[in-house]
């Protein structure tokens, strides 16, 4: 019997200078810094994808979930883990004082993670399964690079061209992120690299806007339970090709300052007939929350968040607004009028909003059973 060829994403997280630690440290500490490191990164990979191996310093995963490809989901997943792994490094230097070897070189340890996407399938060796292909191959060779001789990060994601294009992502080839290797039976495999550490040290930076059930609300909290994950449903309402079949938008125009992801400090603009809707991300979570500003008449701004929660049939939305906000003294003035139509129009719209996620959850995982929590 033939085995079933399998197309999707391919991941391997790789711990970088996990062979010198292991040797020149002692083996009882530098063992269990291993293990918290490795323990650290787990809920991420065992929520969104599928592993397939550990390889001591590695970890290697796949995902055919559909609903990853043309979203940036993987790149979304691949800085959660990184910061998974190094906010772990900072509580582990932080609650210790010990001198041994193996916790002053801690900090030598880092991370990169390679995304590729491609066939694959499953092949028994010995009755272990074990993923094979070309593909797999690919992913593996990439692991020995010139990345950090030629661009000097060393904690990094390289995304190549085959995950880029199934991301639907933008890049540019020219750019001195992009690189190139070639390797014999395989040709040349094109790639993009994101410095990890970077992000990891923005994110931290970054200012949160969360609105919580004790915030002051303008209306009460919507909420609606989907048969999907949170993961699913953060993609429903943040895929462009998703959002604008939720949204009933003709048109949704992305702008972001750099790059082609999104996150904090995005504008979208929701285009329904002659009207555009004007909306910035002010927070970016994957799978657990998204903070948006809307923008409204007389310079009138509100703020709102989506919060996204597991359970064990699927997930619960909740969505909350803010209080109308204001800059100047004659906004303020009309925020009296502003928060007296929308406290009327808002709760009939967004529950026919989340009503309609709702269905649309069901009705992609009917057609797509992989969709439904495991």
């Amino acid at each position: 019997m033939n085995a079933e060829i399998k197309k999707g994403f391919l991941v391997v997280a790789d711990i970088s200078g996990y062979t010198r630690f292991l040797a020149e440290t002692e083996l009882e500490h530098a063992n269990g810094i291993i293990k918290d490191l490795f323990d650290s990164m787990l809920p991420e990979f065992k929520k969104s994808v599928t592993i397939s191996k550990f390889m001591g310093d590695a970890i290697f995963a796949h995902a055919e979930n559909i609903a990853y490809e043309g979203s940036q989901f993987m790149v979304d997943f691949a800085k959660r883990v990184y910061n998974a792994f190094s906010d772990k490094k900072d509580i582990i230097k932080i609650n210790t004082d010990c001198t041994c070897n193996a916790c002053k070189h801690m900090e030598e340890l880092d991370l990169k993670i390679f995304i590729h996407h491609g066939e694959y399938m499953n092949q028994n060796i010995n009755d272990n399964e074990e993923l094979a292909g070309s593909d797999v191959n690919t992913i593996f060779r990439l692991m020995k690079n010139k990345v950090v001789e030629n661009t000097g990060i060393e904690a990094y994601l390289l995304s190549t061209e085959s995950a880029l294009k199934a991301m639907e992502l933008e890049y540019d080839s020219s750019s001195e992120m992009f690189g190139t290797e070639e390797y014999d039976h395989l040709g040349k495999v094109g790639y993009l690299i994101d410095d990890l550490f970077k992000h990891w040290q923005s994110d931290k930076k970054t200012k949160k806007y969360f609105l919580s059930e004790n915030d002051p609300l303008l209306i009460e909290e919507l909420s609606e339970e989907f048969c999907v994950s949170a993961d699913i449903a953060f993609l429903m309402y943040t895929k462009p090709e998703w959002k604008k079949v939720n949204l009933h938008a003709d048109k949704i125009e992305i702008l972001n300052s750099g790059g082609s992801t999104q996150g904090a400090g995005t504008t979208l603009h929701c285009h329904h007939g002659e009207e555009v809707y004007k909306m910035e991300i002010t927070d970016w979570n994957p799978g657990e929350y998204i903070s948006l500003k809307f923008a409204l008449p007389f310079g009138l701004c509100i703020r709102c968040t989506y919060e996204f929660i597991d359970t064990d049939n699927g997930c619960i939305m909740k969505l909350r607004f803010g209080k109308v906000e204001g800059g100047n003294l004659f906004s303020r003035l009309m925020g009296w009028y502003v928060t007296k139509n929308l406290k009327k129009e808002y709760p009939p719209a967004f529950k026919g909003l989340l009503q309609g996620m709702k269905e649309f959850a069901k009705t992609i995982s009917e057609k797509n059973p992989e969709l439904l929590p495991k």
